[in-house]
């Protein structure tokens, strides 16, 4: 039971969220039946936010008949399993359900921490590539940039942003995990840390080189046609 919550999106603030398939496979109910249950209980879920759903038609394009898939909140399916019946599969499903949405919680608690300290580096960061003698044409900060997230992560801004689909605009870190946001604030302080005492560029990059990379992800890049 691993697979029990989701996220709305991969920015720091998502919303986690379970399904009501999910709930009928590991509680070990008919998929039907926990539908029927949140139909019949419809006017209670909506008190704590919008009862979302997607057509499953929309999901398979195999064809067959569609069905809705409801997408339920922490407080949503916290309600809705107070519904079950307390067989051993539902009991052990509600307490894996629970730990995973607050370990879940606590991952993006820790995310937008991350997130707010970043920004303050980041300003910090700016500051001192603008007061240094390092001139790049206008993209000293970009050129910099890419560095810390190739020394930081394993792979620089451009293709994280590719295999992430960031659009453009937005933030990188509002997509990162809290590691990797630790990790990409770390090497921005080592270089912010190298710029003060007069390195330049390559002599930055050499320094970061030896240190390697701080934690290393694996990105699953879109396939070129």
């Amino acid at each position: 039971m691993n697979d029990l919550v989701f996220l709305s999106s991969q920015q720091v603030d998502a919303e986690p969220f379970t399904t009501g398939d999910v709930i009928a496979k590991y509680a070990g109910i008919e998929r039907d039946s926990v539908n029927k249950l949140i139909r019949t209980y419809k006017s209670d879920l909506i008190d704590f936010g919008e009862l979302r759903f997607t057509d499953s038609k929309t999901l398979n394009s195999g064809g067959g008949r569609p069905r809705k898939i409801w997408y339920l909140n922490k407080n949503q399916a916290n309600l809705l399993i107070t519904y079950l019946d307390n067989t051993k599969p539902v009991r052990q499903f509600k307490k894996a359900l629970v730990r995973q949405f607050d370990a879940m919680q606590r991952e993006l608690i820790e995310r937008r921490a991350q997130f707010e300290l970043g920004k303050q580096f980041s300003k910090s960061l700016h500051a001192t590539i603008a007061d240094s003698q390092i001139k790049m044409h206008g993209h000293e900060y970009s050129t910099f940039n890419r560095l810390i997230y190739k020394q930081a992560l394993g792979v620089d801004s451009t293709k994280l942003r590719k295999a992430r689909d960031i659009p453009k605009g937005e933030a990188i870190t509002t997509y990162l995990s809290s590691d990797e946001a630790e990790a990409v604030r770390l090497v921005k302080n080592r270089v912010e840390v190298l710029l003060d005492v007069g390195m330049d560029y390559q002599q930055i990059k050499r320094a970061l080189q030896i240190k390697g990379v701080v934690y290393k992800v694996t990105l699953q890049l879109p396939v070129k046609n």
